[in-house]
């Protein structure tokens, strides 16, 4: 028997793009089917981040925040991994649980698409943040769409 977790709805998802001076963040729509920017936060760290998150979660009804994954080489990816990680687990102690994705390219497909339609990076620099943030989540949902299980 072939079940299609596509037709299953995980409900509003929190998307984080996370950085060591700003975090962007997406929320889906309450089917889990698109992702759509939700702002960003900047001067945050450790439990005050966490929180600021927890209730970002809670305005939105989501139970389910999925976090950036940066790839390995790439500047300061040890140091964001690690924050990030550090984030999971507080939002994890507070009652979300949380899943990690990988977000290799986001900010760099972000600046090229800005590039490619005329504009320039301009501050403030959050928008970036946000949109990474968007492509995180959305690459996520999609992977949730097109994962078919066996039973």
């Amino acid at each position: 028997m072939l079940i299609d977790k596509s037709s299953a709805n995980p409900g509003t998802i929190l998307g984080i793009d996370y950085g060591l001076k700003r975090v962007g963040l997406a929320v889906s729509d309450e089917n889990g089917r698109l992702a759509v920017g939700a702002g960003w936060l900047e001067g945050l760290s450790g439990r005050s981040l966490a929180r600021r998150i927890k209730a970002e979660a809670d305005k939105r009804n989501a139970k389910l925040v999925v976090i950036g994954q940066p790839p390995e080489g790439v500047r300061d990816s040890d140091r964001v991994a690690a924050g990030a990680d550090e984030l999971a687990a507080a939002l994890e102690k507070m009652g979300l649980e949380t899943k990690r994705h990988d977000e290799s390219y986001t900010t760099s497909t972000v600046l090229a698409e800005r590039k490619k339609y005329g504009g320039k990076s301009s501050k403030p620099r959050g928008w970036i943040d946000e949109a990474a943030a968007i492509l995180i989540l959305q690459s996520y949902i999609d992977m949730l769409k097109s994962t078919s299980v066996t039973v």
